[in-house]
């Protein structure tokens, strides 16, 4: 089994809330009506889907159940072009794209970018 390190684990996070979110919007779910679904609330789902805090697994489970995404590939870590494209693809099937929604998948970007970098520099 593979060790992650420090900014792996920090990409995994952005990675399962990137990859539940594509999912979420691909079935054109909103947060409230998944939340529904889920028999939870939608900030719950809004945290998991921005890594705001380490969710339970059983939270991850349940999301990627409903949303028929395959729970074990969330934890293999991607490349960085292809989580890139996951939030690509996210943002263009937002629905009601504000500007705090773009400025967040900005940050989303340059987040994700810098951590790869990071982890070039460390090898």
């Amino acid at each position: 089994m593979r060790k992650y390190g420090e900014i792996e684990l920090h990409l995994l996070n952005i990675q399962i809330g990137c990859v539940l979110r594509l999912a979420r919007l691909k079935k054109g779910l909103s947060q409230h009506s998944l939340s529904l679904m889920l028999g939870s609330n939608p900030t719950m789902v809004g945290r998991v889907e921005r890594f705001e805090n380490v969710s339970g697994w059983d939270k991850i489970y349940f999301i990627s159940q409903q949303l028929d995404v395959d729970f074990c590939s969330l934890f293999i870590l991607k490349s960085k072009g292809d989580l890139l494209s996951i939030v690509e693809a996210s943002l263009k099937l937002e629905s009601k794209l504000t500007q705090d929604k773009r400025d967040y998948y900005t940050f989303l970007k340059t987040t994700i970018t810098n951590k790869y970098d990071l982890l070039k520099k460390g090898r």
